[in-house]
């Protein structure tokens, strides 16, 4: 399948930050785009901008939700799948084999990968092993720490930053410890500093990494940047092409870092799926939608262009997608 000719591509969960610059990067290379979601239409804006809207079952079935999608996909003759959201890419990575006997490429890292990535506590220790030092100490909590306070506890496996929480006093750390299950809770140490969030784009066929780098100045509480800066730093994009590689990353995923007071740069997770802020690195002057499909295609990658240095703001505007009867 060559890169000119159209491809039907089926994405995921539109109503999420990160769908209006998939559809709209998507269409732009001229191919065909079946969007879906768990809302009705008129509740979606993108989906006003698909070539079709499908509404989908919630993913937490996972069946009845594998189901639909290999029905879609089938119906309509689909070639690649961009699943938008952890839950889906969670689902989907572990059936990438039962999709590519049909033609039909899952766009998101091998299983096994997904399953690390999602697991910060054996990431952590699985990094640490092979040697890479900018992790941060991290313990179960059910295990005794010694990291003294402030500490930072979440989910092992948490979406979005739920469940996330700053501790500062040991008594307050004793209450939570007695009251999360402790087999799915993680303690570090509280790091104080900017987020560092980088887009990466690996195709291991060719063996290249493409990494974008923005410092996040402002963002909400479920952890998007809303307001960032573009910056060029070959220390981050060296330590994004090494992790990358250990991992086993396909396509696009997004790395964070704590840009310590410290003046040091420490791990923190890896998201495998688009950034809510993919955009951004989009308007720096990377097109990082379509060198992700170029993965999935087993072509070369564009390499990185000068980035455009510049403070970037996502907002958010209203549309009317229907008008409703007042009686």
């Amino acid at each position: 399948m060559g890169v000119n000719v159209m491809s039907k591509i089926l994405v995921t969960a539109i109503g999420s930050f990160s769908a209006d610059i998939v559809i709209k990067t998507l269409k732009a290379h001229g191919h065909y785009v079946i969007g879906s979601d768990t809302y009705p239409k008129a509740w979606i804006a993108d989906s006003y901008n698909v070539n079709e809207f499908i509404q989908a079952p919630y993913a937490t079935n996972k069946e009845e939700y594998i189901n639909y999608i290999e029905k879609v996909c089938m119906e309509h003759k689909i070639d690649f799948v961009f699943p938008l959201i952890d839950l889906e890419v969670d689902i989907l990575s572990s059936e990438k084999n039962r999709f590519l006997e049909k033609g039909i490429v899952i766009c998101v890292s091998d299983g096994d990968s997904i399953k690390l990535i999602r697991n910060k506590y054996n990431l952590m220790r699985f990094l640490s092993d092979k040697g890479f030092k900018e992790v941060i100490p991290t313990k179960l909590i059910k295990e005794s720490t010694e990291f003294g306070m402030p500490v930072f506890i979440k989910p092992i496996s948490g979406r979005s930053s739920e469940g996330c929480r700053a501790i500062f006093n040991k008594l307050e750390f004793q209450c939570m410890k007695s009251i999360l299950p402790e087999n799915e809770y993680i303690v570090q140490p509280l790091i104080e500093g900017k987020i560092i969030t980088v887009d990466v784009v690996r195709n291991p066929s060719t063996n290249q990494v493409v990494s974008i780098c923005r410092r996040e100045l402002l963002r909400n509480k479920s952890g998007a940047g809303i307001t960032v800066e573009m910056i060029d730093n070959a220390e981050l994009e060296a330590l994004c092409a090494f992790i990358s590689e250990k991992v086993g990353v396909i396509g696009t995923v997004n790395f964070e870092f704590i840009e310590g007071n410290d003046g040091k740069y420490h791990f923190l997770e890896i998201n495998p799926r688009f950034s809510g802020g993919v955009e951004f690195s989009h308007i720096a002057g990377y097109d990082v939608v379509y060198n992700h499909l170029l993965c999935f295609m087993n072509k070369e990658i564009e390499k990185k262009p000068i980035i455009k240095k510049a403070i970037i703001v996502k907002k958010y505007e209203e549309y009317i997608t229907e008008y409703t009867n007042d009686n």
